[in-house]
């Protein structure tokens, strides 16, 4: 249930503001943008990554995108109900780019990032069990544990360059926009994949709150809270936020027997069950934001988020129905005369597909907090921005039984923590009339990692026999710390001839410092020290490298007329290297940066007086060194290098309004990955011709939404996800499925009320999988809930 609660205050009228700088000559501009285009190779002390990437003029819109999002009140009263100039902006810019206003947020249901892909084509979200290790994929490039995020979650202009908690709750929003294809030049940190760009409310002159309540099956209940509110007018205001969350797991631990060998005529006997996967936690945001006068900003925020989720929820991939399908089949084969008696167990057993049989629960703790400031210096035909955080995220710990069986042999048990700096500043075109747009920027960051994995072994022969001297319980550790530092130069520039025909050029310039320390011990009781002795199992060592990375793109488009746009262009993006952090061997801990040539062309249109859109894209891309990850068991894996892949695919998005309170709208991607030439040195095989693991073949979202003058609202869904290969060998795979959401409610202007239901045919599907395990990770079963929005 969801209530939503809005305070508005109209303010006094303020007088309008005068333009505060005229436009003055921009040669000397132009003269920078083009020394800035020089793209000599730089010298590489160990890996050289020479990139052509071009740049689309997205970010030299970003001020006019910025005003849009948050517009001014105009005498103290926010205007609502104009055309939204920033999807005007996304419509003439030539990139694929989905975006999300506050009203289709709510209409659609999102409530933590999570909940975005299902709404984005060629976009998805590989979910390890844990929010703590959540994994952006687009077009095929995917981040991966322990390597440079490919696709990035920028919130208010502050990029957070981890993998830790991107699958976060969300609240407060003003829009969300998802970029598809590489950002190298066009955001401050280098995102190879694509960017997921988050703004929430920023606060003005117009006092404003919304407090919102939310329950559901599964003892669901979340709340969430916004207030922004002007201290001093014109001046200086606030903005508080925050969320908490909770909820049952969807699993069922059972307890009193051992489990079954997935043969469909083995009937479970449940005695005791629990849930152990359940969620909750809290988040929240302060925010000041201060206008002293006509040509400066400053936007400081401090946020902190606190989550408990239990175990991992992981489930036995060889217990799943589809497999049990087969055994039926088979079984039906072998002896035909018990065929009914066999279906029938198994009709049963269809009911069980997310039960659990472990000794050990585990759990999943992340705890973050990000201080930022954000300022705006308006020069007189030029804005000069800047960034600066610093984001501290802490995983202590997950655990979990990593045998998964009733036997107390082994847990594993992971602990990571985080702390980055990073600042960004760059200068960016004011006046977005004129044909030059320009954007020039460096960016800089430096992020430190301490993890610490183990696995405990509980088995008192094993341990005396692997580990002399040494008593069970005993921890097997890596001790890893991880010092990266980048820092780099982008600019991201267009001109526009006869107010038709656009050329994007953008370039970058990193480097690359990072250092590994590793060390792996034995830690323990023994009988000489029950509190614990420490055993060495190999020789400690530092790794250290540079790399010299230069990208660049450039983008070709042609507007024919208002609302029609052609555009192809060709780019070069990269994933920075990194290190495996539970290798005892320094010559296997790097794994190399992923290079990526893309060529991609679409066309953008609306037509009608925008009552019907269409947007549509198809790319290709090249990666050398693709980033590949080889699990040994829950606790051990290490990043591999597919020396050659390609990824070919489209997007498309459209939509009509036959009348005016009725939208029906389609999205569609498809994404083909191949490794052309990857030779796996952990088992050594050959796997050239498979298709690339973990990226889904096709997603599809149609939807029919329904809102009129008296109030009622109704959407309902259908979404289809592809075949997506779990293995590199292609034998594990989540097969094709669909599942169907819907939302009535009814609106006024102070009151509405929702109920919703999502995978209203509780379909069971697979989201990511666990290599080497054999355990898998679920997607959510049915859900529903009630939702209440008052506003005053």
């Amino acid at each position: 249930m969801s209530f939503l609660f809005e305070i508005n205050s109209q303010l006094k009228p303020k007088p309008k503001m005068e333009p505060r700088w005229r436009l003055v000559n921009r040669s000397d501009l132009v003269l920078v943008y083009f020394a800035c285009l020089c793209l000599t190779p730089l010298p590489v002390s160990y890996v050289r990554a020479e990139t052509i990437e071009p740049k689309t003029k997205q970010n030299t819109n970003s001020q006019s995108k910025n005003e849009s999002e948050n517009p001014k009140p105009e005498n103290g009263i926010r205007v609502t109900g104009k055309k939204d100039q920033r999807d005007r902006e996304i419509l003439r810019t030539p990139n694929s780019i989905s975006r999300l206003n506050e009203q289709e947020i709510q209409d659609a249901g999102i409530n933590r990032t999570g909940d975005i892909d299902k709404q984005v084509p060629n976009f998805s979200i590989i979910d390890s069990g844990s929010r703590n290790f959540t994994y952006f994929n687009i077009r095929g490039m995917r981040s991966i544990a322990f390597s440079e995020p490919a696709v990035g979650l920028i919130l208010d202009g502050i990029p957070l360059n981890d993998n830790v908690a991107l699958n976060t709750e969300l609240y407060g929003l003003e829009s969300i926009e998802v970029y598809r294809g590489s950002q190298a030049t066009l955001f401050g940190k280098n995102f190879q994949g694509g960017v997921v760009e988050i703004k929430t409310k920023k606060p003005t002159n117009l006092s404003e709150g919304k407090i919102t309540f939310d329950i559901g099956n599964y003892k669901k209940q979340e709340t969430s809270v916004y207030y922004n509110s002007p201290i001093i007018y014109d001046k200086l205001y606030f903005g508080v936020a925050g969320k908490t969350t909770e909820r049952e797991g969807y699993l069922s631990n059972v307890t009193g027997f051992y489990y079954p060998n997935n043969r469909p005529y083995e009937l479970p006997v449940e005695i005791y069950k629990t849930h152990p996967d359940g969620r909750k936690g809290q988040a929240g945001r302060f925010r000041l934001y201060f206008t002293p006068n006509q040509i400066f900003e400053a936007d400081l925020q401090i946020s902190a988020e606190s989550f408990d989720d239990g175990s991992l929820n992981l489930v036995n991939y060889l217990g799943a129905k589809s497999e049990r399908e087969k055994a039926l089949l088979q079984g039906c084969v072998a002896a035909p005369t018990n065929c009914s008696k066999l279906y029938g167990t198994y009709i049963n057993r269809v009911n069980g597909d997310r039960k659990v049989y472990w000794d050990y629960e585990g759990k999943s703790n992340v705890t973050g907090n990000t201080y930022s400031l954000s300022t705006t210096t308006k020069l007189p035909n030029s804005n000069l921005k800047t960034a600066t955080a610093l984001r501290k995220m802490d995983i202590d710990p997950i655990t979990a039984d990593s045998d998964f069986t009733k036997v107390d042999q082994n847990r594993s048990i992971y602990i990571e923590k985080s702390t980055t700096f990073l600042n960004d500043i760059y200068l960016e075109s004011k006046d977005k009339l004129n044909p030059f747009q320009f954007k020039l920027g460096i960016y800089t960051s430096n992020k430190i990692t301490n993890i610490d994995q183990a696995k405990e072994h509980r088995v008192p022969l094993y341990v005396i026999n692997d580990f002399p001297g040494l008593n069970a319980p005993t921890q097997e550790k890596n001790i890893s710390r991880i010092n990266d530092k980048n820092v780099s130069l982008y600019t991201h520039n267009s001109y526009t001839f006869f107010e038709t025909f656009t050329i994007t050029l953008g370039a970058r310039l990193e480097r690359q410092d990072s250092r590994l320390s590793h060390s792996e011990i034995a830690v323990g009781p023994s009988n000489s020290n029950p509190a614990g002795d420490t055993l060495l199992l190999s020789d400690p060592y530092s790794i250290q490298n540079r790399y010299n990375y230069n990208v660049s793109r450039i983008i070709f488009d042609y507007k024919p007329i208002e609302n029609l746009m052609f555009f192809i262009g060709v780019s070069r993006g990269y994933k920075n290297a990194g290190y495996s952090t539970v290798v005892n061997i320094p010559s296997k801990a790097n794994f190399k940066p992923e290079i990526n040539d893309t060529i991609e062309a679409g066309i953008k249109s609306e037509f009608f007086k925008n009552k019907f859109g269409l947007k549509y894209t198809q790319f290709y891309t090249e990666t050398q060194d693709f980033h590949v990850i080889r699990a040994i068991n829950l606790s051990q894996y290490v990043n591999l290098n597919a020396e050659l892949v390609t990824i070919r695919g489209y997007e498309l998005e459209t939509f009509v309004k036959p009348q005016k309170d009725t939208k029906i709208g389609l999205t569609a991607g498809y994404t083909e990955g191949i490794f052309n030439r990857f030779q796996d040195t952990v088992l050594n095989r050959n796997f050239n011709g498979k298709w690339v693991h973990f990226i889904p073949k096709y997603d599809i979202l149609s939807y029919l939404q329904y809102r009129n003058d008296l109030g009622i609202f109704f959407r309902g869904e259908f979404q289809a996800v592809g075949q997506m290969y779990f293995a590199a060998d292609n034998t594990v795979y989540s097969d094709p499925y669909y599942v169907l959401n819907a939302r009535v409610g009814y609106e006024k202007e102070n009151f509405s009320a929702y109920l919703y239901a999502n995978n209203l045919n509780d379909r069971y599907y697979f989201t990511s999988y666990i290599d080497g395990t054999f355990q898998a990770v679920p997607g959510a079963p049915k859900t529903y809930g009630f939702v209440l929005t008052y506003k005053i």
